[in-house]
């Protein structure tokens, strides 16, 4: 259910992305629409998926709840889930957050617009992380990744500070071709 809900998101944001509205209802009886020539897309090297969704640098931001699938929230952090805390946004929202409660730990993401000058605004305690997205710290059990105009923002906690970073980079790291 949860692969079907991602990709009905996926299909909905290219469709927005590429500029196509809704399908017309058929029982509609809707009048002929005028023939208009689209601008052909162009492919960007920044969209990791080559399907042309990518939203790392317009459109929606997506629900982060449907990124990660149950299993993989068990498998990047080694601990079950108790329980999904969703943010109850919708498309169009400037931020998103899910959260994982897990027995012992708790994974969070947050994804919202930013601009490479917002999150370059780093305090003295930030830490820069290397090898994750194009810009990454990490300050008070947060990593805070850079991908495009979309700020990730990873809490992982339940393990050494260390670890809690390793696994925060590797779900960074799986996040960012779905975003």
């Amino acid at each position: 259910m949860t692969h079907r809900l991602a990709a009905l998101v996926v299909v909905a944001v290219a469709a927005s992305l590429a500029g196509c509205g809704p399908l017309a209802d058929p029982d509609a009886g809707a009048a002929p629409v005028p023939a208009v020539t689209p601008a052909k897309p162009s492919p960007t090297p920044s969209a990791y998926s080559g399907l042309g969704d990518s939203v790392k640098d317009s459109g929606d931001i997506p629900d982060p709840c449907t990124l990660l699938s149950e299993a993989e929230v068990k498998s990047l952090t080694g601990r079950g889930i108790g329980q999904i805390d969703r943010d109850g946004a919708g498309p169009g929202d400037a931020s998103r957050f899910c959260q994982w409660q897990q027995p012992g730990g708790q994974l969070a993401v947050f994804l919202a617009r930013t601009t490479e000058s917002d999150f370059a605004v780093e305090t003295a305690e930030a830490d820069p992380v290397e090898d994750v997205g194009e810009d990454a710290f990490a300050l008070a059990g947060h990593l805070y990744v850079l991908y495009g105009t979309v700020s990730i923002d990873v809490y992982c906690r339940g393990d050494a500070d260390d670890e809690n970073l390793a696994k925060a980079k590797k779900i960074a790291k799986a996040l960012m071709p779905r975003i």
